[in-house]
């Protein structure tokens, strides 16, 4: 994929971005923009401190792009006020915050390798996660051509992409 066009794309639907009243959740602020990437470096120590290899789509989209430049807004019910939180992680600053997705992810593993094998991946392949958005996670196989991301809630897991490229597509709504 080309990581910079994908910046392009999201950013303008970002620019002119409306919230949704009465929706309780995070949302994007409108004007939200992609944080610039790591060099070749920086995600070589990250690989080694997450202790396994990326997949390599996902070490080209990490030299792009490497979460947003200002937080989430998260409406709750109507007599609380909005709150702002990190929803899109950026690395290797939130190294700290992700352990309670990972912590999950290991807590439900068979719910995990289930929905991995309905979608035809052997998970016993997988060295790790990376968390990247809420409660989604790309799966890392010793084969880095495969980079798929699942959704996780509890025991609820669906793989939510087959590849990180068809994940990103769907969570901002991109044809």
């Amino acid at each position: 994929m080309d990581w910079q066009r994908f910046r392009n794309i999201t950013e303008s639907k970002w620019s002119s971005l409306e919230l949704y009243q009465g929706v309780w959740g995070y949302q994007i602020q409108p004007g939200t923009k992609w944080n610039c990437g790591l060099d070749i470096s920086k995600v070589n120590a990250l690989q080694n401190q997450m202790g396994f290899s990326f997949p390599i789509t996902y070490r080209e989209f990490l030299s792009e792009l490497n979460g947003f430049d200002r937080d989430c807004v998260d409406f709750h019910a109507e007599e609380e006020p909005e709150t702002f939180g990190r929803t899109c992680y950026q690395y290797p600053n939130d190294l700290e915050r992700i352990k309670w997705l990972v912590d999950e992810i290991e807590e439900y593993r068979r719910h995990v390798n289930q929905a991995l094998k309905n979608e035809g991946f052997r998970y016993e392949n997988i060295e790790g996660f990376v968390p990247l958005y809420g409660h989604r996670a790309l799966v890392v196989f010793t084969d880095k051509s495969l980079s798929p991301v699942i959704s996780i809630v509890g025991d609820d897991v669906i793989v939510y992409g087959k590849t990180l490229e068809e994940y990103w597509r769907r969570e901002f709504e991109i044809e």
